[in-house]
């Protein structure tokens, strides 16, 4: 029985070495990578990977070009875009995960277009005080529940009139406490992020989204109050994305501040980025604005010297409570 068993395995063995029967699978399967631009076939530096099974999976493949090829093995693989390329990053089809097959070519396919040409541009237009325009380098005295805003003139020229192109603009208020009528003493001023719906606004209008109120550059929650002690500066800013049409002026405002210590809100719902939310009778702070602008991807901006504004003028507001 023994000899009977021990032939038996020496049979399979055989089989085996004849037929070359193994447990790793022999055959391979292809990866073909290509790139259009604007829908036409493209070949050129690009950097991109492949992720899929293998030995030591996850299998990377880094591709610098196309077209290129790879043998793989079977399984699910995905093609990811890094960098580079003739223009602007689409997509890739059919889908950037395949399943690879053995004996079979699977493609990916890169897709680009060339950026539209643009010019994004920005200007300081106004200070206002309760939506009524005033001229800068002027100390304004106000009582509670005023809203302090600014103005800016800005759009996006080129040739493709009434394109509809995303531009990510971001504002900024530097805000000195100046203390008791500027005189350098005083109690800290204390405010909020408000950041409401409604706080930034064009015209004519055009969609706002992606609103972010920061303080000193770094992003800040609803609710979030922060110090200004007297003689220190806090740089703020609004964020925001514009869905705007290329060859329209748009006039933007932004609602900066609003005064309401101690009172019932009257005005609006908190369409405002800030709150001042304790400041001192006769206490001073100043303000000075300025913005940039940036076009989003699809489109290139031919002249980026006119993509940031000077720096507004200054004006100072004091609060004084209403009486005699």
């Amino acid at each position: 029985m023994r000899k009977r068993l021990l032939a038996i395995c020496l049979v399979l063995v055989l089989l085996v070495a004849a037929t070359g029967l193994s447990c790793e699978p022999t055959e391979k399967g292809t990866i073909d990578v290509d790139a259009t631009l604007d829908g036409d076939p493209w070949t050129g530096p690009v950097d991109y990977t492949l992720t899929g099974p293998g030995a030591t999976a996850p299998t990377v493949i880094n591709g610098t070009s196309v077209d290129d090829s790879f043998t793989v093995d079977p399984g699910s693989w995905t093609c990811a875009y890094v960098s580079g390329g003739p223009g602007v990053f689409v997509d890739i089809t059919p889908s950037d995960t395949q399943s690879v097959t053995a004996g079979v070519t699977t493609n990916f396919t890169l897709n680009f277009v060339t950026p539209v040409e643009v010019d994004a541009y920005v200007t300081f237009d106004s200070w206002s005080i309760n939506g009524t325009s005033v001229p800068g380098g002027v100390t304004y005295w106000v009582g509670p529940n005023t809203i302090i805003d600014a103005t800016y003139k800005e759009g996006v020229s080129g040739n493709n009139t009434g394109q509809p192109v995303t531009v990510h603009e971001t504002s900024w208020l530097t805000v000195h406490n100046t203390g008791i009528e500027g005189s350098g003493v005083g109690p800290v001023i204390t405010l909020h992020v408000v950041n409401g719906l409604g706080a930034v606004t064009t015209d004519p209008p055009s969609d706002v989204s992606n609103q972010q109120a920061t303080v000193e550059g770094v992003p800040k929650p609803v609710c979030y109050k922060f110090d200004l002690p007297v003689c220190q500066e806090v740089h703020l800013d609004a964020e925001a994305d514009l869905e705007q049409e290329v060859g329209t002026n748009y006039t933007k405002k932004i609602n900066w501040l609003r005064v309401p210590p101690g009172l019932v809100i009257l005005v609006d719902d908190g369409a405002v980025v800030f709150d001042v939310d304790s400041i001192g009778a006769w206490e001073t702070f100043t303000l000075v604005s300025y913005a940039c602008v940036e076009v989003g991807e699809g489109f290139e901006d031919t002249d980026l010297d006119n993509n940031c504004c000077v720096a507004s003028s200054m004006i100072t507001i004091g609060f004084q409570p209403p009486g005699p």
